[in-house]
């Protein structure tokens, strides 16, 4: 709690108060690409075109977002907030895919899509445009699964699990920003603060921690770190050079000469 304009209430989080980021993480690694703080409204559309902010909200979140990928043909993977056809041709446009689930409310869903009582349970639907597939699939009884993809064209079912391949794929990839939210938690350097730089600063650390983490990783000739024994290594190097000018100081006590 403190004074900000722009602090979010979510009653899904358990920290119910906080600094809202929009973000776009690795599937894999939960590596940040790309994210920007949401202070508001329009603030979704900051640095985008015209013709761009006259798209939905959500999808100029997604277009902001996703601009160091373009041209790379990388699939996104997002929730209903954000999935429309709208965003899905407009990410085409842009050489890239989209998966995600669709809200039931959108008029682009077809009726025979929606939950009734005469469709049998773990039953599919298929629905095929020139560059779009939409699928709904029955997991319980009177319920429905909407999800669209731009980046599979064919009825496709996964012989483990009998769930169509969208909806495998979508589970597989749908964790890229919690995995990165629940890496930041295990080790936080968060402290009880009422001051918005604090808190935003104290955040960006978190998340320095996991992409240098990730980084390190990648090179195979490093050795194999734990996380928790990275940041233990990272923090000693990053406070070696202020350390050393200290013990300059003729003036310090001896004890703490010591530990230094």
């Amino acid at each position: 709690h403190g004074r900000c304009r722009f602090r979010m209430y979510m009653a899904s989080k358990p920290e119910k108060y906080g600094i809202k980021i929009m973000m776009l993480c690795d599937a894999k690694t939960h590596y940040l690409l790309n994210g920007y703080i949401y202070t508001g409204k329009e603030s979704d559309g900051i640095g985008l075109s015209t013709e761009e902010k006259k798209l939905l909200i959500p999808s100029q979140s997604v277009i902001r977002l996703a601009r160091p990928i373009e041209g790379t043909w990388r699939n996104i993977t997002a929730d209903n907030y954000f999935s429309s056809i709208e965003v899905v041709d407009e990410l085409k446009k842009r050489k890239l895919t989209y998966v995600g689930t669709l809200k039931k409310n959108k008029e682009e869903i077809p009726v025979q899509f929606l939950p009734r009582k005469n469709r049998k349970e773990g039953s599919s639907e298929y629905g095929f445009s020139k560059d779009t597939t939409l699928v709904s699939y029955v997991p319980k009884k009177n319920k429905s699964l909407v999800l669209i993809s731009s980046m599979h064209h064919c009825k496709r079912t996964d012989t483990v699990t009998g769930k169509p391949e969208i909806i495998v794929f979508y589970n597989q990839t749908k964790g890229g920003v919690d995995g990165l939210c629940k890496k930041c938690a295990t080790f936080s350097t968060s402290r009880r603060t009422r001051r918005l730089t604090m808190a935003m600063f104290f955040g960006i650390l978190d998340i320095a921690g996991v992409n240098s983490h990730v980084l390190y990783s990648a090179f195979k000739d490093n050795s194999s770190l734990s996380k928790f024994d990275f940041l233990k290594g990272l923090t000693r190097q990053l406070c070696e050079s202020y350390l050393c000018e200290r013990l300059l100081n003729t003036r310090l006590p001896r004890e703490l000469r010591v530990s230094i």
